[in-house]
């Protein structure tokens, strides 16, 4: 089981693979060291601070490169071409800050960490064979400790190196990676982050003039906007200027370094941002030069836990530093610089490079196609429950069309010459197997090698189970409203009566079956008619209904009026009959129609379901005899399901409303409301298809010309209408998965 490090354990677990090292440091093929480490003193000096003495058996060329670390505070310092003479590994001190020395060695270097109390400044200052490190920590805050500086292999003393090239490109995961081809492998490197920027220092190392320059890599769309390379201090200095959250690793191959600077995807659930790159290992730091890659991975072992077993084939060494990245990371890069490949089984890692492992495997496909082949065969029963034995030998044959008939033992079985090159491909049977099967038990017989039948019986096992129902309900609605309102009147003159004679004014209508007329004396008659206008006189004269007859000069009256007020007026001195009718109508009428079909079907499979009338009508035939067709009419639902796996239902519907429409001449117009399309819907829940809203305004003008413009007057000569009718269709669906375990009471 891997190892679950905190944050503190993993910066405790580089001082421990340190240790590891020590174990194969010998097999290591690397040159032998020249200097020795022979004790180490600590001194207590005024004001809490401390000096160690580093007392070596030749001096130093330069002071070693050295970085802190702020949880758990330490300082670090790699003195290279250095054994460790002291006899001890650990030297416990307990004065000030400084809580113990740790001392391992590694190859030809010596690696010293200091353990601390808590952070602290250091100096460091060389007198002859002696090595001093001032700790200082006067009363005052200390200084933030300087980000760990990633020393990735230590420089050659007294030797020139070169930087030859730098490129900047853009990786497949958004990060920029700035690559610096270097002119060997002994160029020492230290990476540090300074403040909202990265540094690389190149010690003793010179950069050509020619590569001094600033890239502007902004249009790569990666955190990174600009690289400076300079010469900083008679060295050569890279400065990295990103933007936004990112993070940043680098790894050193030879005589090539990347650094890599990713966008930080920050995750709510993870207390450590960063790592989005796939890798989940625990971290850890690599810091070697020229070592056998077989040691390596044997540091990797031990620290993850992990069996990793290397083939004899793997060969080689590495110059490889890696700070605190995962640990599979960090093998990805290692194998990726050597050629190599691993495989996974369980605990155990193997190794070894890409083209063994396609031997292998290619080895093993050979031998199982040659037992194949010689492997004699057995005939094994297969009863079907739910699935159709034509059909499932169809699928094991890769295609083809079944020819199950109604023989109790049909099929045939796979010979050369059955089904077709692309069936052959597909199907699941050897080249060496039949099967045939009995519709009347649905039952098949295979036979094939024992590993086939296997591989059957497990598909058997996923295929041959009851397919789940759904029903489905639809709901359509149409809702109309309509409304007319007309105005109109009758207009006429007549001449009645003789000279001299009295004016009588009459009124009558038909409101409530009544009427009431009103003389010029002031009596007033009332009676009862059935709808019609009435007309009364005085004095002999007789005067005309208007009822449409010729006395009326206008007649624009309302069809089927509810209502109406007429008016007769006697004029004296010419004997003229006026005669006036107004007439009504208003009506208001809604209505709703709720259609809900529904079906039950099988998952994938289609259903409909109908109800309407076939309207019959004529059409003329070629000999010119006329013959009866029919139309349909008629409310449908049409729809094939699917279940998703997270219990929602993918369906793809036809919903059809149709009512007869008007008879021409041709035949019967048929009113069709319809919607086609595919949707998403979860189990119980309802969707809406969709909604047809429809209406329509009408206003019209009946009138005599001239006379029907007139104000006031001009409404005895025309006729209004109004006319708004309004429909809305609305299509609503829910699904329901049918649970096939209830059971009836």
């Amino acid at each position: 089981m891997m190892k679950k490090l905190t944050f503190f354990a993993a910066r405790v677990a580089l001082f421990s693979m340190a240790m590891a090292v020590q174990c194969w440091a010998g097999a290591a093929e690397m040159p032998a060291a020249t200097n020795q480490l022979q004790a180490v003193d600590v001194t207590t000096l005024p004001g809490g601070r401390l000096n160690v003495q580093l007392k070596m058996t030749q001096p130093l060329p330069a002071a070693p490169a050295s970085f802190t670390l702020s949880n758990p505070p330490r300082i670090v310092f790699d003195i290279p071409r250095t054994s460790n003479a002291t006899g001890k590994s650990v030297i416990a001190v307990n004065q000030g800050a400084l809580k113990s020395i740790q001392v391992a060695q590694a190859s030809d270097r010596s690696r010293l960490v200091l353990n601390l109390t808590k952070p602290v400044q250091h100096q460091l200052q060389l007198q002859a064979q002696t090595l001093m490190i001032a700790l200082a920590q006067e009363g005052s805050e200390p200084a933030a400790p300087v980000a760990a500086a990633k020393r990735f292999s230590e420089p050659a003393v007294e030797a020139a190196h070169r930087i030859r090239n730098i490129d900047f490109v853009r990786g497949k995961n958004g990060e920029g990676r700035i690559l610096v081809e270097l002119s060997d492998s002994h160029v020492g490197v230290n990476v540090r982050n300074a403040g909202k920027t990265v540094v690389v220092d190149f010690t003793n190392t010179d950069l050509p003039e020619s590569l001094q320059r600033r890239l502007n890599v902004i249009n790569f769309n990666t955190p990174v906007m600009y690289v400076d390379a300079l010469n900083h201090n008679h060295q050569a200095q890279l400065v990295i200027e990103p933007q936004g959250d990112w993070e940043q690793s680098a790894y050193q191959t030879d005589r090539k370094l990347v650094v890599d600077i990713r966008p930080l995807v920050k995750d709510p659930n993870k207390l450590i941002q960063g790592s989005k790159q796939g890798y989940a290992g625990e971290k850890l730091s690599l810091n070697f030069q020229r070592v056998d890659v077989r040691d390596v991975l044997k540091v990797i072992a031990d620290f993850t836990g992990k069996n990793i077993v290397v083939s004899d084939s793997v060969a080689g060494s590495v110059t490889i530093g890696l700070k605190d990245v995962p640990w599979d990371q960090a093998l990805d890069v290692i194998m990726q610089s050597k050629g190599l490949d691993m495989r996974v089984n369980g605990s155990v890692i193997s190794v070894a490079p890409a083209e063994e492992f396609a031997a292998k495997e290619k080895a093993q496909l050979t031998a199982e196609a040659e037992r194949e082949t010689l492997e004699s065969l057995r005939t094994e029963v297969f009863s079907l429950k739910y699935q159709k034995a034509a059909d499932f030998r169809n699928m094991l044959l890769g295609g083809g069309t079944s020819t199950a008939g109604g023989s109790s033992m049909s099929g045939a079985s796979m010979g050369g010459s059955m089904g077709s090159a692309s069936g052959r491909l597909n199907r699941i049977l050897s080249p060496r197997g039949s099967v045939t099967f009995d519709a009347r038990t649905n039952t098949i017989f295979v036979q094939d090698t024992p590993r086939k039948l296997e591989e059957i019986q497990t598909i058997i096992n996923k295929v041959d189970v009851a397919v789940k129902q759904v029903m489905i309900e639809s709901r359509m609605v149409i809702a109309s409203n309509t409304f007319s309102k007309a105005l109109g009147a009758r207009f006429g003159i007549t001449q009645t009566g003789t000279p001299g004679s009295n004016t009588n004014l009459t009124v009558s209508g038909s409101l409530g079956n009544r009427f009431t007329e009103i003389s010029s004396t002031g009596v007033a008659t009332q009676g009862t008619h059935n709808g019609s206008i009435q007309t009364a006189s005085t004095g002999g004269s007789t005067l005309t209904s208007s009822d449409g007859q010729p006395d009326l000069m206008s007649n624009l009256p309302v069809t089927n009026a509810y209502g109406g007020i007429a008016l007769s007026l006697l004029k004296l001195s010419a004997n003229m009959l006026l005669n006036l009718e107004l007439s009504a109508l208003e009506a208001d009428s809604r209505g709703k129609v709720i259609s809900s079909p529904r079906v039950t079907t099988a998952n994938q499979q289609k259903a409909r379901i109908a109800q309407g009338v076939e309207i019959p009508y004529q059409t003329a035939t070629s000999s010119g005899a006329t013959a009866v067709s029919f139309k349909k009419a008629e409310l449908s639902l049409e729809v094939t399901p699917q279940i998703t796996p997270d219990q929602k239902i993918i369906m793809d519907l036809d919903v059809r409303k149709d009512t007869k429409g008007e008879e021409t001449s041709g035949g019967v117009a048929i009113n069709t409301q319809n919607v086609q399309t595919q949707v998403l819907v979860g189990n119980g829940e309802t969707v809406v298809l969709g909604g047809i809203y429809e209406q329509v305004s009408r206003k019209g003008t009946d009138k005599v010309p001239f006379f029907g413009d007139l104000p006031v007057v001009g409404y005895a000569f025309k006729r209004n209408t109004k006319q708004e009718d309004k429909t809305e269709l609305l299509i609503f669906i829910t699904p329901k998965v049918m649970d096939e375990t209830l059971a009836l009471n």
